[in-house]
């Protein structure tokens, strides 16, 4: 099958009206399934990569139980019990509904997280309460065996047992309501909320944040793991605390940390490391390679570095490096991938079986199925042999071999296959086009919106500045007004006293009988005080003035520096916006990249099967040979969209 599209560019009803040019009410897969049942009813024994795609997902995984095997497990094909076919039928087993695919999936599944600590041989928290719950019991009841053998209710203390029992029974108790204060174990914090902390089997209490950072530390560092207080945590515990993503995140740190460390393979992209567990579904066609689930980098299992070639051998593998080759230059010895044991090649067979076994190629490794044979299509030496030597028969003696390209039928179907060839690329330049121009509106729109926040962001910068100015203003108004006040009540005040202390305010009248006004030391000094505070006063209130503004200063010196903080933290938040479009361009770019190449292999494929099948009905009805006939051939990036460019849209 095709790979699912991330984006809707790539339409498989368009793809296939468009490019294959399929009626409405078939489906790719139903075409080429025709195909291959037209090849196997005349005796061709082929397959298609969607077929094996298929077939690589109906087959079951059979995991190793082996710690010190560094296989990726083994895949036991569900078509090759009951037949010894080598060639496809339309009643194969390869052509039933497909299964789901419970690889891609990634399960959070805490039974790793158990089964470390019982590899570790680190008593879990239900088992450690269970335990010292049993010595509890235990001790009480043997504290009870040990006592005397007298019945409590005896005869002589019968009744008066019985009438205390009732008594304290009827008796009504006060109610305690005594309530605990939360404290947690780490940080010593007391919490109001219960739900904020967790009371452990052991007794502690620990918050919430407490028990994340163990965890967190927990996953980095793996002296820490699993985090503990004085007990490991429950699975149920740390899966409560962690989000989806946090659960993943503990959950491969623990798959990896219960790998032995000769054991654990890392991805060799210099920019991922990330780790690859040595339990997944193996890859029928390279049972000796492993996939990265971050970067999707394929990597040797025995060498740790990139994979090789399928059919390829490890240089690293010296025992298979080193036995004698066959005539066609293969090992005579291949690697078990299930038992890791050598397997001699024998009978010049392409299928070898191990005492483990496990079948697999002689040639390449893969796994051996027994209604498609190699899932990479290999071909025996003494296969090569016969095909040679019949071809030299041909051309000595054999039956007279003619060139099949002047028959009508075969230059149709080639006409054929370069009509969909450019379609295909015309196609393929389009999406591309429609991707790229996507891309540019998402950008101006992104950048619309970013131009959109700054200018709302400067203007609630400039509003809070200007109330902030404003405020300051009418502050050192208001101050001016009372430090103007008070001077004038100062003024009014040393007049007064000055006229009472001269006698100018009440003077004594002639005839009267009232005595004369007497100024005392106290008002000459009370006077002398007000005329201080007068000369005093102006450098007062500019001290007063000056004082107001260094403050106005410093709260317009913090919002600027807010202001800056807000711009710069905007900023940041823009620029992780355009990272984040730009990986998704460039994800979605080698999206596309790699689904047009996969559909690139399906058309070549599905086209040699065509002349193949078109090749035998004719050697089947003249009854001679034809010379073999190339189907149309890919050109590079560069020329495929200069040639896309020149040709008419169909």
């Amino acid at each position: 099958m095709a790979p699912p599209c991330l984006f809707p560019d790539i339409r498989d009803a368009e793809y296939c009206s468009v490019v294959l040019q399929i009626p409405l009410d078939k489906t790719e897969d139903q075409v080429e399934r025709e195909l291959l049942e037209k090849a196997s009813s005349l005796g061709i024994r082929t397959t298609l990569p969607s077929i094996e795609s298929e077939y690589r997902r109906n087959a079951s995984v059979a995991l190793s139980d082996s710690v010190d095997s560094v296989s990726q497990g083994h895949v036991a094909s569900s078509a090759s019990e009951g037949t010894s076919s080598t060639y496809l039928t339309p009643h194969s087993s390869i052509f039933g509904p497909p299964s789901p695919r419970t690889a891609d999936s990634i399960g959070i599944h805490f039974a790793v997280y158990e089964k470390y600590l019982a590899e570790h041989h680190v008593p879990s928290e239900s088992g450690a309460s269970n335990a010292s719950y049993k010595s509890r019991k235990s001790s009480r009841s043997s504290a009870v065996g040990d006592g005397s053998n007298q019945s409590v209710l005896s005869v002589s203390t019968t009744r008066r047992g019985l009438s205390g029992f009732t008594s304290r029974m009827l008796r009504k108790k006060p109610t305690r309501s005594f309530e605990p204060i939360l404290c947690c174990q780490s940080c010593r914090r007391d919490l109001t909320k219960p739900a904020l902390i967790h009371n452990l089997s052991c007794g502690h209490a620990h918050c919430t944040d407490c028990l994340r950072l163990k965890i967190h530390q927990a996953c980095h560092d793996e002296s820490l793991m699993p985090p503990r207080c004085c007990s490991p945590l429950q699975a149920s515990t740390i899966q409560a605390l962690l989000e989806p993503a946090g659960q993943e995140t503990f959950v491969k740190a623990v798959m990896e940390y219960s790998t032995p460390w000769e054991l654990r393979i890392f991805c060799p992209n210099a920019s991922c490391r990330h780790f690859i567990p040595h339990r997944q579904p193996l890859d029928p066609k390279a049972p000796f390679s492993a996939t990265c689930r971050k970067c999707h980098t394929r990597v040797c299992v025995i060498c740790r570095n990139a994979a090789h070639a399928i059919g390829k051998d490890c240089p690293a593998d010296a025992q298979v490096e080193a036995s004698p080759k066959t005539s066609g230059g293969h090992p005579s010895c291949k690697r078990c991938y299930r038992c890791r044991s050598l397997v001699k090649r024998r009978q010049e067979s392409t299928r070898l079986e191990c005492a483990c076994l496990a079948q697999f190629c002689a040639l390449c490794g893969g796994l051996w199925d027994s209604t498609i044979g190699c899932p990479n299509i290999c071909i025996s030496d003494d296969e090569t042999a016969k095909r040679r030597d019949s071809n030299s028969n041909d051309e000595t003696g054999g039956p007279k071999r003619q060139d099949r390209a002047h028959d009508p039928a075969v230059q149709d179907l080639l006409q054929c296959q370069e009509q969909e060839m450019v379609r295909f690329c015309t196609f393929m330049a389009e999406t591309r086009a429609s991707l790229q121009a996507r891309y540019s509106e998402q950008r101006l729109a992104l950048g619309q919106k970013h131009r959109e926040q700054e200018d709302r962001l400067k203007e609630e910068h400039t509003r809070t500045a200007c109330q902030l100015e404003d405020g300051q203003i009418q502050e050192e108004m208001e101050l001016r007004a009372n430090l103007e006040q008070s001077e004038r009540s100062i003024r009014v005040r040393i007049k007064h006293m000055e006229a009472y202390c001269e006698g100018l305010s009440h003077p004594n009248p002639q005839g009267s009988h009232m005595p004369p006004r007497v100024v005392t030391e106290q008002n000459l000094r009370d006077l002398g005080s007000q005329y201080n505070m007068r000369d005093s006063m102006q450098r007062r209130h500019e001290a007063k003035i000056n004082m107001m503004r260094d403050r106005q200063s410093k709260r317009m010196s913090e919002l600027l520096e807010k202001h800056e903080d807000e711009l710069e933290k905007l900023a940041h938040g823009q620029q992780a916006d355009r990272d984040e479009l730009e990986t998704a361009h460039v994800r979605q770019s080698q999206h596309l990249s790699s689904t047009i190449e996969a559909r690139k292999a399906r058309l070549t494929a599905r086209w040699h099967m065509e002349t193949e099948v078109l090749c035998r009905e004719l050697e089947d009805r003249d009854g001679v040979k034809y010379a073999l006939l190339p189907v149309p051939t890919w050109s590079d990036d560069q020329g495929e969209e200069a040639a896309c460019a020149q040709s008419p849209a169909l």
